[in-house]
């Protein structure tokens, strides 16, 4: 008996997810142009922190150059968790030291951060916040069985395992235009996947990094090239099926 690998068995279900469209070709001749350039887009992004995140968070009295979570005199009857970090319950809530439950479910990591500022200010003298989401993930919108957020065990996960956890492609997703956003060198990009290629299935060009966003197009679309000024009704609805999960603001270019 043969025995499948791991991206084998994705690689499996994510082919025959959505076949019931009859004339849909699996795999169209093979083209050097199956992903497209990189393209740098205007805009940001931020993830919203939800139930089950894992939040690290350090708080330091500028004055005293410390790290309160690490004092003992200043954590009353709450003592701090390992490592500093702390997982957001289901209520959308975390327990902290002085300010006690603070709500911070929907809120960026750049929010949260001036709301603590703002809270810790009351006890300390120019403290300064430091938070980071520990756990890593993606998001797939659009034309699949369940878009939303996928978790990432490590640093990458493939597109065709991220697309199958978010439950496959539907009989209307657009297969050879799939967008990838990724942040690069501190910058914003978006480029183009060809699903219909078999060599797009080359794993070196398919590995996405935590807050990368994978939009499949549903059939029926106006195809956009991706080049200068030309991505936003890509954007635009991104934005409109992504509010739970992200925040994303344009940036200006200065005109």
């Amino acid at each position: 008996m043969y025995k499948l690998n791991k991206i084998g068995v994705f690689l499996i279900i994510f082919l025959v997810s959505g076949c019931g469209v009859k004339e849909y070709q699996l795999f169209k001749n093979d083209d050097p142009s199956y992903i497209s350039e990189a393209q740098e887009i205007d805009i940001s992004y931020d993830s919203k922190i939800m139930p089950d995140d894992i939040l690290n968070i350090d708080i330091y009295n500028m004055n005293q150059k410390s790290n309160i979570l690490k004092d003992s005199s200043l954590l009353s009857a709450s003592s701090p968790k390992e490592n500093n970090q702390y997982i957001i319950s289901a209520d959308g809530t975390i327990y902290l030291p002085l300010l006690e439950e603070v709500r911070v479910q929907g809120l960026t990591i750049k929010e949260l951060n001036k709301l603590l500022t703002q809270g810790y200010k009351k006890y300390l003298k120019q403290p300064y916040i430091k938070t980071s989401i520990k756990n890593h993930k993606v998001y797939v919108l659009g034309e699949v069985g369940g878009q939303g957020v996928v978790p990432i065990e490590g640093n990458t996960i493939s597109i065709i395992e991220a697309i199958t956890k978010a439950g496959g492609l539907t009989d209307y997703a657009v297969r050879d235009r799939i967008r990838v956003i990724s942040q690069e060198d501190n910058k914003y990009k978006i480029r183009t996947l060809d699903l219909t290629q078999l060599s797009t299935l080359n794993m070196d060009n398919l590995m996405l990094r935590h807050n990368s966003i994978v939009y499949v197009e549903p059939k029926g679309s106006k195809a956009v090239k991706v080049v200068i000024n030309d991505y936003l009704p890509i954007i635009q609805a991104i934005s409109a099926i992504s509010g739970t999960f992200l925040t994303i603001d344009y940036i200006s270019n200065g005109n």
